[in-house]
């Protein structure tokens, strides 16, 4: 679907499955129904690139953040604007929103962290004692504890008193993604040093490194029983890694350019990766298969699964918006 007229650069599905929502550097949002695939409005408001999106658990608001040192807060029905947070920096570069849905934590580049009360709209807490860009955020399931990758570090904090419960050293370049597993127990890193770590979120120990990339890792995403990882690498390689033993169990291979981003299916059977080689493409992650490609005319930036794992939304950098089905879509085709 057309639906931005400049890079989108990321896309957030509903919990319900019902809507997406994606931003562009063209100022704009764009909510769309996931069954058809149709553009229901496009909201504005912003006045510079919106640069992070995010969608809350219960599916009724949405938040974005932009380089007009402004955050939104937006009604997911009717696309009205409910709120707007001003804050001292235009380097918003991820928003993440609490299980509950009653508190976001916006990463504001070298201001560090900040905690609003979306009730409110009222800011709770900073958390600071940052020297770079914060690039990446995750929430522990339980809503209590926030991990925030910048530069070679790692921090955790509590999210109620807002203490810095420890930093994670260890990673020789930039922390460029951080995911978390299901159980809350352990946090898996990935980075420019072109490895991954797994970390013990409780001790702040580091458990494993993962080394076999021989590029910068950009992203990471973790099955939902907890027990394997999927890394996205500048090498043009996916890597399925075991988290219990650090073992490599494969190496994806199939894309010609950077690859970008991956998302993992709620039955933790596929995957999706997106490139700069203008593909998406799907895996099997029990066979280790490219089960499926989809050829756009630009590179992908982003892309998500629905909780339906059937409904794939990716972003690519023309602006459009892309809807594509994965029924049928198997090792054995």
């Amino acid at each position: 679907m057309i639906g931005d007229t400049s890079y989108v650069t990321a896309v957030a599905i509903a919990r319900d499955g019902k809507r997406a929502i994606s931003d562009s550097s063209d100022h704009t949002l764009k909510i769309w129904d996931t069954d058809s695939g149709t553009e229901q409005r496009t909201v504005t408001g912003h006045t510079n690139s919106v640069t992070a999106v995010a969608i809350a658990p219960d599916s009724k608001i949405a938040i974005s953040a932009s380089w007009d040192k402004t955050i939104k807060i937006w009604d997911l029905d009717s696309g009205k604007e409910l709120s707007t947070l001003i804050v001292d920096t235009s380097s918003v570069k991820a928003v993440v929103i609490a299980p509950d849905s009653k508190q976001a934590i916006f990463a504001l580049g070298l201001d560090g962290l900040q905690i609003w009360d979306l009730d409110s709209g009222r800011e709770l807490r900073t958390l600071t004692r940052y020297t770079s860009y914060v690039n990446a955020v995750a929430i522990t399931p339980d809503g209590l504890t926030v991990i925030a990758a910048s530069d070679r570090t790692l921090k955790i904090w509590d999210i109620h008193s807002g203490n810095e419960q420890r930093t994670l050293t260890g990673h020789a370049w930039s922390v460029e993604g951080v995911a978390i597993t299901p159980d809350g127990k352990r946090a898996v890193s990935a980075s420019d040093d072109r490895t991954l770590k797994v970390w013990d979120i409780h001790s702040g120990i580091e458990l494993r490194t993962l080394a076999g990339h021989t590029w910068s890792v950009k992203g990471v995403a973790i099955t939902p029983d907890g027990k394997r990882a999927v890394s996205a690498s500048y090498d043009k390689t996916l890597k399925i890694w075991d988290l219990d033993s650090g073992r490599e169990l494969t190496t994806l291979i199939g894309h010609t350019d950077r690859v970008w981003a991956v998302a993992i299916a709620p039955d933790g059977l596929q995957a999706i990766s997106c490139s700069e080689d203008n593909t998406l493409k799907v895996w099997d992650l029990l066979s280790g298969k490219e089960v499926a490609s989809f050829s756009g005319d630009y590179g992908f930036d982003c892309c998500a699964i629905a909780p339906d794992g059937v409904t794939v939304v990716a972003g690519d950098r023309s602006g459009r918006v892309h809807f594509l089905r994965l029924e049928g879509v198997s090792s054995d085709r």
